[in-house]
């Protein structure tokens, strides 16, 4: 008898499981991917993904758009243009989409997501209703909620590593040679750190060889925040109104400066012979050769730049410098783009038979088991490891979590790290490639946890600095949008690209500057500016 109820309660509870498995929803999910060699067959395998859908209750059907930049654009496209959709559809919509989705909504491709989010996403509801800064970035102008995408709250120094990841960098081995203790602050103090590079040898080969400041890849702009301004739309710290910080007299100063550090021989002549800047490089080209003192650098240049330099000089070290102080003392970065949100975007189709299978799949995404998923993977013991699925992992989880709650990679993930990609992007248990990016809420942690030292230490120095002169970047303004203010937009850009040169260089006197003002004024600069205000005030009013 006993024999037969264990045997009634198998039968039952392998019913019960079959059941389970097939009551749970379907979501057909089209993501942007890259090789068509394996990822095609790694999203299915996705163990932080896998547990989502497990959260969710929903099971994910894929469709993983793979081949080169342009093929994979034109099959989105095609998609598109078919009229036959998938339930959710994450890309970067802003970049591939002609109007983004603001005109996918228009063009009747995706839904409004206000309704969705009230009644089948009370995690996402909440974090919106906590920060209604986030909030307003992610609406648009008449308050609809569009797509979902990845979200940084930015409010700690962890945080900000996602977003500020490269500044004004150099070599402090050099900085040691010339006898100079303090990294440089101001206009001033780069100055005198300058002219040590050029004067005192510090590569100590003998020869005045040295370039104080490769300025390649546009780094001298990074010197831009020093007076108050951005390249492009600003927020004019003085007035809070958007100003274009080449249509500025603070440019003049800036201008000064650059042409005494360029005619001194501070600066290396960056432009091509076609009048374009020098490349990244002509740039790293000068690094690798011991001959470069400072530039425009990244976060990963610690390990992507500094072993090659090591081979050609033994004592070489790089160190990140901070923001430049303004006349009164302020510090402001650069251009960011920093916003809230990513450049993926999720959205949901007119197709979805099932928007509230579709919404609770995301919904799970944004919780912090969730986000966890789709950063660190999966808690090393979860259940969810034993399912065939994740038979590849042979039961190891990614992480574990210490009695502090601090989380830390396992062993297997770090050899997983080197096996895969070399450790360059995004790992397989995680959340797939580099260019794919899920919803999810912070997860600052991770990156601040698992980056080389160097890389964190730098970015969060970076992203100390004071943001504020950067015009919002949840604000897009389409370049149609910007030529229907100023028709003669490229000539505009042209020429100040041009006469920045010209400044700079000493081929024009800063003596005409007021003519470069009168002659971008005519191009139509002021309606630029104003096109640009009405798009500030509007987002304001959000």
């Amino acid at each position: 008898m006993k024999k037969i109820v264990a045997m009634m309660l198998v039968v039952m509870m392998t019913l019960a499981m079959f059941s389970a498995a097939m009551a749970a929803d379907k979501v057909t999910y089209y993501v942007r991917g890259g090789t068509a060699e394996y990822e095609p067959y790694i999203y299915p395998g996705l163990v932080g993904l896998l547990k989502i859908q497990q959260m969710a209750d929903v099971e994910i059907d894929w469709t993983v758009v793979c081949g080169n930049g342009d093929e994979i654009n034109a099959q989105y496209l095609a998609m598109l243009s078919s009229g036959k959709y998938p339930d959710v559809i994450q890309w970067q919509h802003n970049n591939d989409y002609v109007g983004g989705v603001s005109q996918l909504y228009n063009d009747g491709i995706i839904i409004e997501l206000n309704d969705v989010i009230d009644q089948y996403m009370p995690n996402y509801k909440a974090l919106l209703d906590a920060h209604p800064e986030v909030a307003k970035t992610l609406k648009d102008d008449e308050g609809r909620y569009l797509y979902f995408t990845v979200i940084n709250p930015l409010s700690t120094p962890d945080e900000k590593v996602a977003a500020t990841w490269w500044g004004l960098q150099g070599r402090i081995d050099w900085m040691e040679a010339v006898d100079i203790e303090e990294l440089p602050t101001t206009i001033d103090s780069w100055y005198e750190m300058l002219v040590a590079f050029r004067d005192l040898d510090p590569n100590g080969n003998g020869e005045q060889d040295e370039i104080p400041f490769d300025a390649g890849q546009n780094g001298l702009v990074y010197f831009l925040p020093a007076y108050d301004i951005l390249p492009g739309a600003y927020i004019d710290p003085e007035t809070g109104k958007v100003g274009f910080g080449e249509y500025t007299q603070n440019y003049k100063e800036y201008l000064e400066t650059m042409n005494k550090w360029y005619s001194e021989g501070l600066i290396k002549d960056i432009w091509l012979e076609d009048g374009s800047i020098a490349t990244a490089n002509e740039k790293d080209a000068d690094i690798y050769a011991d001959l470069a003192g400072s530039w425009m650098g990244l976060s990963n240049y610690w390990e992507q730049r500094l072993p090659q330099v090591l081979e050609k000089n033994p004592n070489a070290d790089f160190v990140a410098y901070p923001w430049i102080e303004d006349a009164q003392g302020r510090v402001f970065g650069t251009d960011y783009n920093i916003g809230y949100g990513d450049r993926y975007m999720a959205c949901i189709s007119v197709d979805c038979q099932n928007v509230e299978a579709a919404a609770r799949l995301i919904d799970a995404m944004y919780t912090e088991e969730g986000t966890n998923c789709t950063t660190w993977g999966i808690v090393d013991g979860d259940p969810i490891l034993s399912i065939p699925e994740t038979e590849w992992t042979k039961g190891n989880g990614t992480y574990t979590i210490d009695e502090n709650g601090v989380k830390h990679e396992t062993e297997w993930a770090n050899t997983m790290t080197e096996n895969f990609y070399d450790g360059a992007f995004a790992n397989k248990y995680r959340y797939a490639m580099s260019h794919v990016s899920f919803p999810r809420w912070g997860a600052g942690d991770y990156l601040a946890s698992t980056r080389e030292i160097h890389y964190v230490e730098s970015a969060k120095l970076w992203g100390s600095a004071d943001n504020s002169l950067e015009y919002p970047a949840a604000i897009v303004l389409s370049v149609d949008a910007q030529k229907a203010a100023a028709p003669q937009l490229d000539d505009i850009n042209s020429y100040i690209a041009d006469m920045t040169k010209k400044f700079i260089s000493g081929e024009e006197p800063l003596t005409n500057f007021d003519n470069y003002i009168d002659q971008l004024q005519k191009m139509g600069m002021d309606d630029l500016i104003a096109a640009y205000q009405a798009a500030y005030d509007s987002f304001m009013a959000r």
